[in-house]
């Protein structure tokens, strides 16, 4: 096959799959207002940052009049562009911080014996000292989070994760903490595990060595279709065992996992989800095989 022909059609390929894992955005897109001008203006942030970012790893000039010439805008666009990405990135890594701080808070509260009985249910924590109760400022400073009081409660509040009784005590309900209700903490977290699962699969697709090892992922999908009450069966027996697998491994990386701490290593992770698959069998082939396929057929008739 001629060499050109592989790389078109690995391309063709590429840019359906990005299509078809955009497309369930639309729904949201949609409800939230999102124009088609607001689709482009982001699309072409995202490529001259993307450009800026490559040219740079690569030690190659990048300044805003090179990628103004590439993406076929002028040098000021560029330059303001890359002002409001920047400030709108410093703003995204605060939030991304609470939120791992948070998790790494009702962890703690979980897993630590100081604030949870021997089986790993979580003590309700005082708010101020009284009797033999711990406190809830002390999980804070064992924490080893910047977090202040005032801003811990009122996040793990807000989205359920403790319950206030008697305004003295707190009681913690889940070791999870999601962001509960159509906010904007939880329209991030859809970037944020959405970016993770592509970058799982582009990984794969691009790792060079056997020596990198690929990133786990596996995907069951039913062979029939299955009712209403049938889903929410499914949904309960993932709750359990989803839930218990996540808890096992976050368990592991508290306990033994922290042994291979390296502050110029990276961050990891694993997220579990579930899904409605609408996918027709015809997006189970590519447009090159389709072709390839129809190709043949015409060659033999």
């Amino acid at each position: 096959m001629d060499p050109k022909l592989a790389v078109d059609d690995e391309r063709t390929v590429f840019l359906e799959a990005m299509e078809e894992s955009l497309r369930p955005l639309m729904r949201a897109a949609f409800a939230y207002g999102v124009s088609y001008q607001d689709l482009l203006e982001v699309v072409r942030a995202l490529y001259i940052l993307a450009v800026r970012e490559r040219l740079t790893e690569q030690g190659r000039p990048a300044t805003d009049s090179r990628l103004g010439m590439m993406a076929g805008i002028n040098r000021t666009e560029v330059t303001k562009l890359i002002a409001d990405r920047e400030e709108k990135e410093e703003e995204r890594i605060k939030a991304a911080k609470r939120f791992d701080q948070l998790t790494q808070l009702l962890g703690k509260w979980h897993d630590d014996p100081r604030f949870s009985t021997p089986y790993g249910a979580p003590l309700d924590l005082s708010l101020k000292p009284e009797g033999s109760f711990r406190l809830f400022d002390d999980l804070i400073a064992a924490s080893g989070t910047e977090l202040d009081r005032e801003t811990a409660i009122a996040a793990l509040r807000a989205t359920g994760c403790v319950e206030l009784h008697a305004n003295k005590f707190l009681r913690c309900t889940t070791r999870s903490f999601l962001p509960a209700g159509k906010d904007l903490s939880r329209i991030s977290r859809l970037g944020r595990i959405g970016a993770a699962m592509h970058s799982n699969f582009v990984h794969n697709l691009l790792r060079d060595s056997e020596d990198e090892p690929s990133y786990f992922e596996r995907t069951m999908v039913a062979d029939f279709p299955i009712s209403d009450v049938g889903r929410n069966l499914m949904l309960g027996q993932l709750r359990v065992d989803g839930e218990d697998f996540v808890d096992s491994l976050d368990k592991w990386v508290t306990t033994k996992g922290i042994e291979y701490k390296d502050e110029a290593g990276r961050r990891y992770g694993v997220t579990t989800f579930f899904f409605e698959d609408t996918a027709k069998p015809s997006d189970r082939y590519s447009r090159p095989q389709i072709q390839a396929v129809l190709s043949s057929t015409s060659t033999a008739n």
